[in-house]
């Protein structure tokens, strides 16, 4: 049944006057957190400690116990999937680490979990928003980066 449901036409756009009716897009690569546009509520996957705004919701990912493991992309994954099929185009998910989750998981894996958090939010209608400098990824990492937002 779940997968049938991904080929139900959805309601059309609707009347709020969030920043995805002004600005569509469905995945968009800040330098910080500071620099994502106003959004009343958000999830961000973040390292322990990551500051967020009041009504934002920080999701940790640490090597500690008891967190979302660096090495998990599957198990964030699948949060970011259910947080978005209930969730859009309401509250969009930030991922605030995406430097920390490469090292651990090798660039190659986190892009390929990249592209499937993107086809998800295109599927969904969310929107996704990755902090990152792009002094801190190659000219060819950052390019396939780059790739993500069109």
């Amino acid at each position: 049944m779940g997968m049938l449901n991904v080929f139900k036409p959805r309601a059309g756009p609707s009347n709020d006057s969030t920043p995805s009716s002004k600005e569509k897009h469905h995945f968009k690569i800040v330098q910080l957190i500071r620099d994502i546009p106003p959004e009343k509520r958000a999830v961000v996957i973040g390292r322990a400690g990551t500051e967020v705004p009041g009504r934002w919701r920080l999701i940790p990912v640490s090597s500690v116990k008891g967190y979302f493991g660096p090495r998990e992309l599957h198990r964030i994954l699948e949060g970011i999937v259910e947080h978005l099929k209930a969730n859009p185009p309401n509250v969009p998910i930030v991922i605030a680490c995406p430097e920390y989750l490469a090292i651990y998981n090798g660039f190659e894996s986190f892009i390929k979990f990249l592209h499937i958090v993107r086809d998800y939010a295109i599927l969904t209608g969310g929107r996704v928003y990755l902090v990152t400098d792009p002094m801190a990824w190659d000219l060819k990492q950052m390019s396939l980066l780059r790739r993500l937002e069109t």
